[in-house]
Order: C-alpha cells, then sequence, then structure tokens
C-alpha cells in the first residue's frame, strides 16, 4: 500500500532522527557533570549506562538509565504516531538508534532498546526480561544470558504476533545489538575495586562470578 505524504515525512524523520538521538551523548555529559568523569577517558572507553554506574556511581549510573530510556520510549512513539497500524517501524527506529548510539557514541544501545521494547509491546518485553533473568540467575553467565535475550526477543515476538516483516525486523535488531557486543569491550570485565563504592554490589551481581559448575 502506498504511504501518504506524512507517512512519507514520518519515515524521513525516523531514518534521520533516530541515528541522531541515539548518538547524542546524553550519558557522557550527564556523568561528566555528575561526578567530573569523562567516559571516554576512563576504563574501556564506552560511553553507557554501565560506565556510569562504574565511573560516575549510583546517582549519575540512575541519571544515565533515565536520559537513555527516554530515547528508545521517544523514537517507538515518534514511529507510533505517524504509523500507527505498522509496528515494524517502531522497531526500524530502534534499529536506527541503536546504530547511532554506536556509530558515534560507542554504546550498545542496550537500555535504549529495553525500554523502546517496553514502549512498543510490553508484554514481549516483560516475557523476554523474566525468562532470560531466570536463565542469568540460575547459571550466572552474563555473556550467555545477554544472547538468550537476543535469541528470545524475536521468539516470543514470532509467537504473539503473525506479522513476518516485524519477525525479521526484531531479528536484524537482536543480530545487529550481538555484534555491536563483539566490537565492544565489556565494562563488567574492569577491576570491581576500581568501581564507586555505591556500585560495586551491583556489579559483582552483573558479573556473574558465581555460575553454576557444568
Amino acid at each position: 500500500m502506498a504511504m501518504t505524504l506524512t507517512q512519507v515525512w514520518g519515515a524521513f524523520l525516523i531514518f534521520v532522527l533516530s541515528p541522531i538521538v541515539g548518538g547524542l551523548p546524553l550519558t557522557g555529559w550527564s556523568t561528566w557533570l555528575l561526578s567530573g568523569r569523562r567516559l571516554r577517558r576512563v576504563g574501556t572507553g564506552n560511553v553507557g549506562v554501565s560506565a556510569a554506574f562504574y565511573h560516575g556511581g549510583k546517582v549519575a549510573g540512575i541519571v544515565a538509565v533515565l536520559l537513555e530510556a527516554a530515547k528508545g520510549i521517544g523514537v517507538v512513539l515518534l514511529a507510533r504516531y505517524y504509523f500507527p497500524t505498522e509496528p515494524v517501524w517502531e522497531i526500524i527506529a530502534l534499529i536506527g538508534l541503536v546504530m547511532g548510539r554506536y556509530w558515534f557514541a560507542k554504546g550498545a544501545g542496550t537500555t535504549n532498546v529495553v525500554w523502546g521494547i517496553a514502549a512498543y509491546d510490553w508484554p514481549t518485553a516483560l516475557l523476554t526480561f523474566l525468562l532470560s533473568g531466570l536463565g542469568f540467575t540460575i547459571f550466572r553467565e552474563r555473556r550467555q544470558g545477554r544472547l538468550l535475550s537476543l535469541v528470545l526477543l524475536p521468539l516470543i515476538t514470532a509467537l504473539r504476533h503473525q506479522d513476518g516483516a516485524l519477525v525479521l525486523a526484531m531479528t536484524c535488531l537482536s543480530g545487529l545489538i550481538a555484534w555491536i557486543y563483539q566490537k565492544l569491550p565489556d565494562d563488567l570485565d574492569l577491576p570491581e575495586e576500581e568501581g564507586r563504592l555505591e556500585s560495586r554490589t551491583m556489579f559483582r551481581f552483573f558479573r556473574g562470578d558465581r555460575s553454576l559448575v557444568a
């Protein structure tokens, strides 16, 4: 079906604004303002939420979560405004956001996607979170936990929605994030003792050091 002039304008905004919004280094700016630490110059150089917690402390980390969550929700709502009956555009907007996040801000965009998916389809987000969280809690292997969540996301989407284009877009989103994970160093591999004191308990849990013996 042909797009209307309004939808053409909406598609243009999605393709242009999503990467720009993703590339805005809001986490880096907020962490610098709150803690005086420039994330590009410390640790792995990642400008992400985990780095904000690690180097900036709890307050900087929480602010980073809120800012990155607003990005993900914002692009989803933008796509929904112009394409209210075509949810695949909401996933396309998230793909553009993640690409901009990686290209310009050197982050994976995990927080953006988590909250963006919650805004897009909260039951899918909740099921993915519960199942992947259960797997991580039991086995405490964070890399496998990441992979599990990226596999579950398109799988649950396919079970809930009979839309091939939507499932393909979700699979592309998961694949893109998995590829970025391979390119970026992991802030959770940094020494726990060098992180902010108030963040150490969280990092001790997410590092997954107490995994079950196979």
